[in-house]
């Protein structure tokens, strides 16, 4: 009988650190992801998508990631003193059930040299990386227009 107590007690103690472990691995979701079509020879192009933290503690983005692009960056497109200006990005924090929309004339992915030529109907991978060094990845489909 005390063999099974200690096998039960066991599988209890494992189930409930992998609910832990799960809470705790929560990280932000990437939807609806897209990156515009630009015409051939193009040496830069923009992604979009909308980042959402259904988390319960803060999560901070400070990077991104891809095999498709030599240098892909985080900016934001702002209105300074009557002139349009894109800036680099160095952090996004989003609080917990948050969502922030990456979106032509504002916050989008920059993303230059790309490694081969795209066509509408590509599709490239993105990953954001996050503070703890987890990064979250989704495939951003090539379209002329927002889905």
């Amino acid at each position: 009988m005390n063999v099974l107590r200690l096998v039960l007690g066991f599988a209890l103690a494992c189930s409930a650190s992998a609910c832990v472990v799960a809470a705790d691995d929560c990280a932000p979701v990437i939807e609806k992801p897209w990156v515009r079509a630009a015409p051939p020879g193009a040496t830069t192009l923009a992604g979009y998508l909308v980042l959402r933290n259904p988390c319960s503690a803060a999560v901070v983005v400070t990077d991104v990631e891809s095999r498709d692009f030599g240098m892909p960056m985080i900016h934001r497109s702002e209105v300074v003193e009557g002139v349009s200006r894109m800036r680099h990005v160095g952090e996004l924090t989003l609080a917990p059930g948050e969502s922030l929309v990456f979106a032509p004339g504002g916050l989008h992915l920059m993303l230059m040299k790309p490694e081969r030529a795209l066509a509408e109907g590509d599709e490239v991978g993105v990953r954001l990386v996050l503070a703890d060094g987890r990064r979250v990845f989704a495939v951003f489909p090539v379209r002329r227009e927002a889905p």
